[in-house]
């Protein structure tokens, strides 16, 4: 099974042979080498504080690298971008504050000039568009009632919210435009949000959803765990034919890649808002894990490690998919997920039914 690799320290990344060497960086003029984290599990976590060892190397063999995702300060040379691209191995780059910046890209030997031109006439069909979109956008908020629907097992009453998302999501059916759809979203996710306060345990101030800066705990944590899942998706994309760059809910050129953000919207609540409860309820995050700065609240670094380790735990596990009935892990759904679009848009599957958990 391949690794992910979380970088969290200011470090060099090369190549050497056919491995991939971590350096972490002292200052500018001092390199040592520092041991990672090595897991039974299915990525490794570079720290941000450890102690250092001189003289000690860790290399990594590149065919054991599935994705890599670097929050620190990191310094790289061309050997080590002909490496990730000979071994297929996409690099994902946040900034200080965890929000996706971009990615390296190896190049798609699988790329297929006719399933972008599929994609482009889709996407141009004004029903086919809103055929997918629909599709889409109704099986987030399928996940999102299945998830409240949940939570009333425990004995928390979310009648009033379940009622109302209910009534909004009947009324999707109806629309005739991408613009209607995401306005009727957007009710929904408002009215979910509102739950929260029911679901989470801990004392917070989360009411609606703050984007630009993160408000709060639960916005600065909800933030953080799109930017997370963005990268998979854009890593699971990538190993399919599909072009990242047209999607059907997301206009195409007012995104960095629209469809990235579309299939995301599927998994939201199932992967990032199921980590977000867990930390928070079980005490794994805690308000003073956070540090505010001039742009909004953010993890601290050592949280934001934490937080990681629950994420991909999250994508790891094993659920049976009712409709195949088959056992996949979350991340395999999700790259189903992209060939379940692909069987669409080249006519093997009459219609497009994205996944749903509940």
């Amino acid at each position: 099974m391949k690794n992910n690799i979380y970088i969290f320290s200011n470090t060099v990344l090369s190549r050497k042979d056919n491995s991939l060497m971590l350096q972490t960086e002292i200052d500018s003029e001092a390199l040592n080498k520092i041991d990672i984290y090595e897991s039974e599990e299915e990525y490794v976590l570079l720290p941000v504080s450890k102690s250092l060892t001189d003289g000690k190397t860790k290399h990594i063999p590149a065919e054991s690298v599935e994705s890599i995702y670097a929050f620190g300060e990191i310094r790289f040379n061309t050997q080590l971008f002909k490496c990730l691209n000979n071994y297929g191995i996409p690099l994902h780059i946040f900034n200080y504050y965890g929000s996706y910046v971009g990615s390296f890209i190896p190049e798609n030997k699988s790329g297929s000039g006719d399933m972008q031109l599929l994609q482009y006439s889709a996407y141009l069909n004004q029903f086919k568009r809103l055929y997918i979109a629909k599709a889409i956008i109704e099986s987030s908020l399928k996940n999102i009632l299945g998830i409240l629907k949940a939570y009333t097992y425990t004995g928390i009453d979310l009648d009033e919210q379940i009622n109302l998302i209910s009534s909004n999501l009947e009324q999707i059916r109806f629309v005739s435009s991408v613009q209607e759809i995401m306005g009727f979203e957007g009710q929904i996710r408002n009215t979910y949000y509102e739950s929260w306060q029911k679901i989470l345990k801990q004392q917070n101030d989360f009411y609606k959803r703050i984007k630009n800066p993160p408000a709060g705990t639960i916005n600065s944590l909800i933030s953080f765990g799109n930017s997370l899942l963005y990268a998979v998706c854009f890593s699971e994309i990538y190993r399919t034919r599909l072009n990242p760059f047209i999607g059907f809910i997301h206009e195409t050129g007012d995104n960095k890649h629209p469809l990235v953000y579309d299939l995301s919207e599927i998994f939201k609540p199932v992967i990032v808002d199921k980590v977000i409860f867990r930390v928070i309820n079980l005490n794994i995050i805690q308000p003073d894990d956070f540090k505010q700065t001039a742009r909004g609240l953010y993890l601290k670094d050592e949280a934001r490690k934490k937080f990681v380790e629950e994420f991909e735990k999250r994508l790891s596990t094993v659920i049976l998919h009712k409709r195949i009935n088959r056992k996949l892990s979350f991340r395999s759904l999700i790259r189903m997920e992209c060939y379940n679009l692909i069987n669409y848009l080249n006519g093997k599957y009459k219609s497009y039914e994205p996944y749903r958990a509940y």
